[in-house]
């Protein structure tokens, strides 16, 4: 019986609505317990309603009901011989097994619906059951038989203009290169197959392409952008109630959350995800919540209770035959086992977890199994193997862009070394491991400071170990570049700090030494990367088929030219630690030299004491050298130690609202206390303090005896091998001076508004009207500020160079540092090092600006001069410079008064520098420098806070110690 059409008034219905109509009455028939289809029903009808009910099945994530429709489907397709039908209830079976892991069952369906269609079949199914063959390969790590299948639904699907197929197509081929570690192919084809699926309305494909993006950008560790990919897809398939879809991308939120540590955000989005998966029978990605879930436990210290959700994983991903998953639960049970310290147990796993992603050609896989495995080995002191493993690891992430992997790699080696005693390797690789992070953290500026903290707290080891291997070797600006990367929340926030020159917050400054083996590791990586992915698609290739002559010997020739690579690895490691192994010890001074200087101290007025330090490895050596006679003493001290006490005295400086008084007087207790009482007997009023090492970066004025700072008992004056001038007459009189300047901002540099005031304050212009000003002179500011401005100005013989600008100092060459000037040029040491920039009229140079005081060390300890040590090679008599970036408008106050205490007063340079800081202590407007009074203290609270008096809102030395005086300082 046929069901026929009777309203007259819609003669034109459609054939669809018939087969919905008939499809309904068979349903409720078999509802009814009606075990027999009447033979009015069409074949049409039954394969419609099991086509309809294995969808609604499979849109709620249950697959197995869906596969139990489509069955059905498929027998009475196949009885009716209805082979294009067949086809497609096979081609749906194929995507039932894929989602509950029945891989080998998925591809065996996809390949008989291939079959049945044979050559001229629905070309829709055909692209259909090509896609399901792809992703039956893929899921096994069987790339190279995965892509055919892929490229060629993609052909299809274009040439019958189907805008769905065509996007799961370019979807699946990405995600086959995103499995591959191709990242960068893989991101423009999902955005490609995003905009074909929004132009055609196709929100499922939509909603498919957005959750791999947000994978993609999830394993380059860009969370932002895989959580915004990740939500985006969760509300499409929560909008067409996929609930499977829904399990997954929950999931995968959870792992984006892990990533960051925030472990309550990604439990609560396992579970969930656990939930659904549990609910629809998905065992496949049950087991992937298990895995999930008992990582977050195993990272919140419960490691046993992280086992048992291991082992439900690995159970499930060992019936589902999920290679990879088991692979995944054996290395997670490996790694626990190894923080329970059952390390044998730990090795086995490990190693059964490495052999089956060797074979599938999981390559982020092995990278972690080898790094657990160095782990393993470095906890039982067998370093050498836990540095070979280390490196496997390195040369895999180079392959597949895994940053998380990668920074944990470096930091990994960077630990062997500093057990094997070796701290500039250490060092090397920390650096690297920090670029990764860094790199990371520049990617996280958009999320909130909750997330972009939590990030950083398995990671804060990183910094704080590098800098403490730092400040060992007594690197100390590098160090406080390293702290200050680890909490530029909290560091460099007050408002008047002078220029960005306080760290940069982008990347970790390299030697001159560690660039070099850093470009020999990309090297190595690079080729090593290239060659490793030609082998892998030729054994992928060898793998579904027999290779040709050609292909094999090419195959041959890339595995020798690998172990060449290799080869060449080991000797650059042997050649690195042997660079490093004879690191030459510098700062050795002849003491006996001083003797030449002797008799010219008599005639020094002020009464004056040359004070050396030296810095051994286990003690420092001071030598007084006084007009009749030289005592020598010796302080029981470590080098590591004394680095440790400068660094942490100087972190101090750097933040006024910090007491800086206890650290300060440790450093008295250790430095002057023991050479208080011959300075007393020698009635000693001026100190040229002679450094070494460490001590360089330590501005004595603010060692603190426990009443007073250093500046109020003596003239402090930094006395450096490169004076040739040292001493000469006091010159107060017929003063002239250049004042150039940089106040406006430039790329990578802040503005300095307060420069111009400054310079103002001191310079008194002699072409203009000017009545401000306490030196006559002239002026270059910004645009006029140029080298050939400064060569000119200096060509003209000022005795007095004021320079008021960015200066940056970077540990290298003289290349890697300059002074910025005002047309936003970079003019550097190397450059200034010429006969065009005379220094030699010079009597006093000031450089207002920043660390231009310290110079540095490169990895293998040669001195790399600073602009103040140039500037008195070539011939200045005196050097007023900073040791750390210095208050702008603070800044402005301290020169001004420093040259009126020259002019009005006629004081020596030393006895100024020393008068403007007793004042800032103070913030009293006197002229009398033989006040005794400590000044500039306040009580502080228990925290250590400090609060300077209203009368001296610059009491604190961080804003007046940082200016140090060298050569003559008369």
């Amino acid at each position: 019986m046929k069901i026929m059409d009777t309203d007259p008034s819609r003669p034109g219905r459609k054939y669809t609505a018939i087969l919905m109509v008939r499809s309904v009455l068979v349903g409720a028939l078999l509802l009814s317990g009606c075990c027999r289809i009447p033979k009015w029903v069409s074949m049409d009808g039954i394969i419609d309603m099991h086509s309809r009910r294995g969808q609604q099945a499979y849109s709620k994530g249950d697959y197995r009901q869906a596969a139990a429709a489509w069955r059905k489907g498929l027998d009475a397709a196949g009885k009716g011989g209805r082979n294009t039908d067949a086809a497609r209830f096979l081609v749906n079976l194929s995507e039932a097994s894929e989602g509950i892991g029945l891989y080998k069952a998925a591809l065996a369906q996809a390949s008989e619906a291939l079959d049945l269609l044979g050559e001229g079949g629905d070309p829709a199914i055909r692209s259909q059951a090509l896609i399901q063959k792809g992703l039956a390969y893929r899921r096994t790590a069987r790339y190279a038989a995965a892509r055919p299948c892929f490229d060629d639904a993609l052909e299809i699907a274009r040439r019958v203009k189907n805008p769905h197929l065509e996007s799961e197509s370019i979807r699946n081929i990405a995600a086959l290169l995103q499995d591959q570690g191709e990242l960068e192919a893989a991101l423009p084809l999902y955005e490609d197959a995003i905009d074909l699926a929004r132009a055609y309305g196709d929100e499922t494909s939509e909603a498919r392409s957005l959750n791999n993006l947000g994978l993609l950008f999830d394993a380059r560790a860009e969370y932002p952008e895989a959580l915004k990919h990740h939500q985006a897809s969760l509300a499409l398939r929560r909008k067409l109630g996929d609930r499977a879809g829904e399990g997954k991308v929950l999931g995968n939120i959870c792992i984006s959350y892990s990533k960051l540590n925030r472990f309550d955000q990604a439990l609560q989005h396992c579970e969930a995800a656990l939930d659904i998966a549990e609910k629809i029978g998905d065992r496949q990605r049950a087991a992937n919540h298990l895995n999930n879930i008992g990582s977050l436990y195993r990272r919140l210290n419960q490691p046993r209770k992280a086992l048992r959700y291991y082992r439900r994983s690995l159970e499930i991903k060992r019936e589902t035959a999920d290679p990879a998953g088991e692979a995944r639960a054996l290395n997670n049970i490996g790694e626990t086992y190894w923080h329970l310290r059952k390390l044998d147990s730990a090795e086995d796993y490990l190693e059964r977890s490495l052999e089956i992603k060797k074979r599938i050609g999981d390559l982020a896989g092995q990278s972690a199994s080898y790094q657990n495995l160095a782990l393993l080995y470095s906890r039982r002191g067998r370093y050498p193997e836990a540095k070979f493993f280390y490196m496997k690891a390195v040369l895999l992430n180079n392959r597949i862009d895994r940053p998380e992997l990668t920074w944990r790699a470096y930091d990994g080696l960077s630990y062997v070394y500093e057990a094997l005693s070796m701290p500039e390797p250490a060092i090397l690789y920390g650096k690297k491991a920090l670029h990764s992070i860094q790199d990371t953290r520049s990617r996280l500026a958009v999320m909130e400071k909750p997330l972009r903290l939590s990030y950083l707290e398995d990671k804060t080891h990183v910094y704080r170990r590098v800098a403490d291997l730092l400040i060992r070797e007594g690197r100390l600006l590098e160090a406080q570049q390293v702290i200050s990367l680890l909490k530029e929340e909290e560091y460099w926030h007050f408002l008047d700090i002078r220029g960005p020159d306080g760290p940069s917050v982008d990347d970790v400054v390299t030697t001159l030494t560690e660039q070099h083996w850093i470009r020999k590791i990309a090297a190595f990586e690079g080729e090593l990367g290239k060659v490793g992915h030609e082998i892998e698609g030729l054994e992928m290739e060898q793998q579904g088929r027999e290779l040709s002559e050609t292909e094999r010997e090419r195959l041959f020739q890339l595995y020798d030219r690998a172990d060449e690579i290799h080869a060449a690895f080991e000797a650059y490691l042997q050649e690195l630690e042997s660079t490093y192994s004879d690191k030459v010890e510098f700062g050795q001074k002849t003491l006996d030299a001083l003797e030449s200087l002797q008799g010219d101290l008599g005639r020094f007025p002020l009464r004056t004491v040359i004070v050396t330090f030296l810095v051994l490895e286990d003690n420092i050596s001071i030598l007084l050298t006084a007009p009749a006679i030289q005592i020598p003493y010796r302080i029981p001290m470590t080098e590591a130690d004394l680095n440790r006490l400068v660094f942490n005295f100087r972190e101090t400086l750097i933040r006024p609202d910090r007491d800086p008084r206890p650290p300060a007087g440790a450093l008295y207790d250790l430095l002057m206390a023991p050479i208080e009482q011959d300075l007393i007997r020698l009635e000693a009023e001026t100190l040229m303090i002679s450094l070494d090492g460490t001590l360089r970066y330590l501005p004595f004025s603010a060692l603190f005896d426990g009443e007073r700072y250093l500046t109020e008992r003596y003239n402090l004056v930094l006395f450096t091998p490169a004076a040739k001038r040292l001493f000469g007459e006091v010159r107060t009189q017929g003063l002239r001076i250049a004042g150039l300047g940089m106040s406006e901002a430039a790329e990578g540099f802040g503005s300095l508004p307060a420069v111009k005031e400054e310079l103002d304050a001191i310079v008194r212009e002699e072409d203009e009207n000017d009545l401000m000003g306490v030196v006559p002179g002239k002026i270059l500011l910004n645009q006029d500020f140029t080298a050939t401005g400064l060569a000119e100005m200096l060509g003209k013989g000022y005795p007095l160079v004021h320079l008021a600008s960015h200066f940056s100092f970077r540990p290298g060459t003289a290349e890697d540092s300059f002074i910025l000037l005002g047309d936003g040029s970079r003019l550097t040491l190397s450059e200034l090092d010429s006969r065009r920039y005379p220094f030699r009229f010079i009597d006093l140079l000031t450089l207002s600006a920043c660390e231009t005081a310290v110079g540095g060390q490169d990895a293998r300890g040669r001195e790399i001069e600073s602009f103040a040590a140039l500037a008195q090679t070539r011939g200045a008599g005196a050097i007023l410079a900073t040791l750390w970036p210095v208050a702008d408008a603070s800044t402005g106050t301290f020169m001004a008064l420093f040259y009126q205490l020259r002019t009005e007063h006629r004081l020596s340079k030393a006895e100024a520098l020393r008068e403007v800081q007793r004042r800032f202590l103070s913030g009293k407007d006197e002229t009398d420098i033989h006040e005794d009074e400590p000044r500039g203290v306040k009580p502080v609270n228990d925290q250590g806070e400090f609060t300077p008096p209203p009368e001296a809102p610059y009491a604190h030395p961080f804003y007046w110690a940082p200016f140090i005086l060298m050569g003559n300082y008369l």
